[in-house]
């Protein structure tokens, strides 16, 4: 009698701090073109482009699975120098994936390191190399506090598979 007594009292605190314990806000999600707001930083991202390689001739880049290059513009809204935070992509069974840190070859790669003005506006890509799918690209301002989404779908150009190597 005095273990159901227990097992019954542990089961109605734990009921208890279970309603008391607020869900996650919803987060927000975008489709391409959207203007983004993430606490002070203001993202729209234009376009995602599927590549089997980057590059030609004897030496291309070729991804482990698919490079997927996306084309973005970050502005800082606030009113101190931001750091922009790398960015990541979530497939639908919630797996996240990181940015590549190699952007060798990629015409108006962002790189790593990006910091921004106040009222600066940074245009440029970010890379990824992952498996051919629809995504949602995460952006926030670093913080975690401020969280977006922006839907990927799956699209394939007919024509150009490759990005050829820049100007040198």
């Amino acid at each position: 009698m005095r273990n159901l007594y227990a097992c019954t009292l542990l089961a109605a605190v734990s009921a208890l701090q279970m309603a008391c314990m607020a869900p996650a806000p919803p987060v927000n999600v975008f489709h391409l073109g959207d203007k983004i707001q993430a606490g002070p930083l203001i993202y729209n991202v234009m376009e995602g482009k599927w590549r089997a390689q980057i590059g030609e001739g004897p030496d291309p880049r070729v991804p482990e699975r698919r490079f997927l290059i996306v084309h973005l513009t970050v502005t800082n809204s606030g009113g101190q120098d931001l750091d922009i935070p790398s960015l990541t992509l979530v497939d639908q069974g919630g797996q996240v994936f990181n940015e590549s840190l190699d952007g060798r070859g990629v015409p108006y790669w962002m790189g790593m390191i990006r910091k921004l003005k106040p009222a600066d506006t940074l245009d440029g890509v970010i890379l990824f190399d992952v498996d051919p799918k629809s995504y949602k690209l995460k952006l926030d301002d670093g913080s975690g506090a401020s969280l977006a989404m922006v839907e990927l779908p799956l699209q394939f150009e007919a024509g150009e598979a490759i990005i050829p190597s820049p100007v040198q």
